[in-house]
Formats: C-alpha cells, sequence, structure tokens
C-alpha cells in the first residue's frame, strides 16, 4: 500500500508532486469558464495568497495527518514537486503535469498536503490530499490551458516502479477529464487520475483515484488533489470563496 501511495501521489500533484495511487476511468471534457458578474481579475499579496489555505487545525477535522503550509521555493527544494526515486512515465507528463507550468522558481505560492481519514474518505484506497495556490504572471488563464495540453496527451500512460529486484513493475496511468466546479468568475478544470499496477506475487491489481481540479481568475491558481470528487470541490470552493472575500 506504500507504494502504491507513492506512484498516485507523484502523479497527481505532480505539482507535481502529489503522491497517491492507482486507477483507471472514464470522463467527459470540461475546461470551463463562467463569466457572471462575480469577482474581477485577482492578484494578492504574498501574505494573502498565504491566507487562502484552510489552517491546519481546520484541516484535522478531515484529515488524519497534515503537513504545515510551505512556500512553492520550500516544497521545490524538498522535492516535492518531482516524481520521485525509481517512478518514471511515458508520456512524461503524467507523473510531472507541473511542469507545464514553467519555472516554478520564478512563481510565488504556498501548498498544504497531508492524508485525509479513513472516516472522511472510506472507500478511497489512497486519501493523499494537497491543496496549493500559485500566482501567475500574465494570468492563470494560460496555466489551465498548458496543463490541459499535457494531460490530454496522458489518457493511456505507462508508469514504471523500479523495485530494486529486476525487472520495473509497469503499470498504467491516465487522465480523463470530467465536469468541474462551477465558481462565479473562475475557469476550473476537473480531472481523474486513474493508476493501475499489478500487486508483485499476487493474482490481482492495485487499482486507486485521485481527483485533480484547477480553478483560475486573474493571477491566481488553485490547485487541488483529492481522494475523492466530494472533497476536491469542497476544497477548491472553500479557498475560492477565501479569495473572493479578499479580493
Amino acid at each position: 500500500m506504500r507504494n502504491k501511495r507513492t506512484v498516485v501521489t507523484l502523479a497527481a500533484v505532480a505539482l507535481a508532486a502529489l503522491t497517491t495511487l492507482f486507477l483507471a476511468g472514464n470522463g467527459a471534457a470540461s475546461a470551463e469558464d463562467h463569466n457572471t458578474a462575480a469577482p474581477g481579475p485577482m492578484h494578492f499579496t504574498t501574505e494573502e495568497l498565504r491566507q487562502l489555505l484552510d489552517p491546519t487545525d481546520a484541516q484535522r477535522k478531515t484529515a488524519s495527518a497534515v503537513e504545515p503550509v510551505i512556500t512553492i521555493e520550500e516544497a521545490l527544494k524538498t522535492g516535492q514537486f518531482e516524481s520521485g526515486p525509481g517512478l518514471t512515465s511515458e508520456p512524461k507528463g503524467c507523473l510531472n503535469m507541473t511542469d507545464a507550468l514553467g519555472d516554478l522558481r520564478s512563481i510565488e505560492g504556498f501548498m498544504q498536503s497531508g492524508e485525509r481519514s479513513k472516516e472522511t474518505a472510506p472507500d478511497s484506497l489512497q486519501r493523499y490530499f494537497m491543496t496549493a495556490v500559485f500566482q501567475i504572471p500574465g494570468g492563470a488563464d494560460t496555466a489551465i490551458d498548458k496543463v490541459t495540453e499535457v494531460l490530454r496527451t496522458c489518457s493511456a500512460g505507462t508508469v514504471l516502479v523500479d523495485t530494486g529486484s529486476g525487472e520495473p513493475l509497469r503499470g498504467s496511468i491516465s487522465y480523463a477529464e470530467h465536469p468541474a466546479p462551477s465558481l462565479d468568475g473562475a475557469r476550473t478544470f476537473a480531472s481523474t487520475l486513474t493508476t493501475i499496477l499489478p500487486v508483485p506475487d499476487a493474482p490481482i491489481v492495485a487499482e486507486c483515484d485521485a481527483q485533480l481540479t484547477l480553478t483560475a481568475n486573474g493571477d491566481l491558481l488553485i490547485w487541488s488533489v483529492e481522494p475523492t470528487e466530494r472533497l476536491a470541490i469542497e476544497s477548491v470552493s472553500t479557498v475560492y470563496a477565501r479569495a473572493v472575500a479578499l479580493s
């Protein structure tokens, strides 16, 4: 199970980061624009950007483990956006989707991650979650376009896990777009990450899903990975509501 979480998480967040699991799924396309007389283009100070993420105590209501909020710079230094040792994929973007954002060292932002409690996501094999907020110079809409383009090359990808004992473990990894939550004034995108890996020495496969949801308004990009669609919608809706209140 430990290895399973590692695979997905990597993929999922790629914020790479992401550290979650394996899956297989279908969906319909979505990258929606919601133009209502709502919030105008957003841009925040560094402190305001940090305030968009949930306080650790609030996250503990639905999480069994919560990491402190860190800057994107700190996340890069600790390898949060790397696919991890012994993990590769084809196409590469399946595990390194944040590469689509360009040089993250030039992008201001914060991220928070952890694991949802079993009670919160009882049917999920993996319960890793990650929420990140980025300030994308020139507009976050373009960032969603770039990420979407990368993920559409990974509708039927391959993931390899170096087991350290000969042949690597080979599985499948895919992203399937589906309708995204509607948020006034924002553009949203949603996709299910599915990874399937055979379990060594057992006639079964390990399969699991993670939900990737992106929201953009002005320079603000919200990036969420959750074990279920309900949690993903709650996550981006909560962060976006704070953004509206601060804008």
